[in-house]
């Protein structure tokens, strides 16, 4: 415990559907990377805990209850969502940690050192490690999945020194995987809300984090098939440069990807194949001239796909920004409201529309910036 305590630490964060899990589960295996089975949002579980509520801060019991609201992350054929329950080369295996073990190996972790949110959660880590047969001592950075921004505040209390890699994707093929997978995966997300949530979150791109002083990191989930760009980053979190990194996968066993994407990843590690969703056909055309004329100054730093713009095209997207989005049209469709009468969620009707001037008012904030030539820069990978 004390060699972890010491470790230096990265968290990651999204803007989208843009390969933070792929990312983590490169890591997976890596001799020298505490991580854990996927996103964990410890520090909420923290201050629900009704064990830490106590005040009486039994280790065993702070344990257990942890298990009992996290027993996806042991015993992975209960996350379904994210294909944990099919890893390996036929897709026949799952992570299956002892749960009495697990308590056990945390407890002695936790044995000599105060009990509170950074160290319980340093001990969960690993306990984690020891139950999959690594090796504490060669651990040099403990990388924890935050997935969202808005969650760094409680995160960097704990970790203030942490570096920070934030992945981001072309935000096109973002909006069309965010808005049409969530959507096909689970029909709760048909709505306003999530779709001005999504496309405000591809928007801020890394700029998310620049009331942070952290060292941060973006990356292209494009860039993640290069070794060269794979051993670059090795070189930022201080560890050496491993072939497991090529490999996708949790628990040291091959991962197909989640279900929410629909597509299995059938290689060892990235796939060209997967991230193609043919967002240039799928989209419309008016969302296509939107998402290049706000967007493109980060088109090009990314060294995505854009066209310039032209003089008349600043005529032109103020009033086009007033229409819907090819995904917003449903909303306002006698169908969509129909089906929400039926289902007793008048309020989403409300939502949507509120949702709706919202998304407008960002999109003439992102004209101003693009009028005013404004220039995106972030720190990245492989600039």
């Amino acid at each position: 415990m004390k060699h972890l305590l010491q470790l230096p630490s990265c968290t990651l964060i999204t803007t989208g559907r843009t390969g933070t899990d792929f990312l983590q589960s490169l890591l997976d295996s890596h001799t020298e990377v505490l991580t854990f089975n996927g996103i964990l949002w410890f520090h909420e579980f923290w201050e629900t805990s009704k064990c830490v509520k106590s005040n009486r801060l039994i280790v065993d019991d702070i344990i257990v209850e942890f298990i009992g609201k996290n027993i996806h992350t042991i015993k992975s054929f209960y996350d379904f969502q994210e294909r944990k329950d099919c890893l390996g080369i036929n897709g026949n295996q799952s992570i299956n940690i002892d749960a009495d073990n697990f308590r056990n190996q945390a407890s002695l972790l936790l044995s000599n050192v105060d009990i509170n949110s950074k160290n319980v959660l340093i001990a969960i880590y690993g306990a984690y490690a020891i139950c999959m047969g690594q090796r504490l001592d060669k651990k040099r950075i403990i990388f924890h999945h935050i997935h969202h921004a808005e969650k760094l505040n409680k995160y960097l209390a704990d970790f203030p020194d942490s570096k920070i890699i934030c992945m981001t994707r072309d935000p096109r093929a973002n909006f069309l995987s965010g808005i049409k997978h969530w959507q096909n995966f689970d029909i709760k997300t048909d709505h306003g809300d999530h779709l001005y949530y999504y496309i405000n979150r591809i928007f801020i791109d890394a700029y998310v984090l620049s009331k942070y002083a952290n060292e941060y990191l973006v990356i292209r989930i494009e860039d993640l098939g290069d070794k060269k760009n794979i051993k670059e980053l090795c070189k930022w979190l201080g560890i050496l440069y491993e072939e497991t990194l090529m490999h996708s996968t949790w628990g040291g066993m091959k991962w197909r990807g989640d279900r929410i994407s629909g597509k299995k990843n059938e290689e060892i590690g990235w796939s060209k194949k997967i991230l193609n969703n043919n967002w240039e056909n799928k989209l419309s055309t008016k969302d296509k001239y939107l998402f290049n004329f706000l967007l493109n100054s980060r088109l090009r730093f990314y060294n995505y796909e854009y066209e310039k713009i032209k003089i008349i095209d600043y005529f032109i997207i103020p009033i086009i920004i007033l229409f819907p989005l090819h995904f917003e049209r449903r909303f306002f469709s006698l169908s969509y409201i129909r089906n929400i009468f039926s289902s007793g969620r008048k309020i989403v009707l409300l939502k949507n529309i509120y949702s709706y001037f919202r998304r407008i008012r960002l999109f003439y904030h992102y004209y101003q910036k693009t009028i005013m030539n404004e220039k995106f820069y972030r720190n990245r990978l492989n600039i």
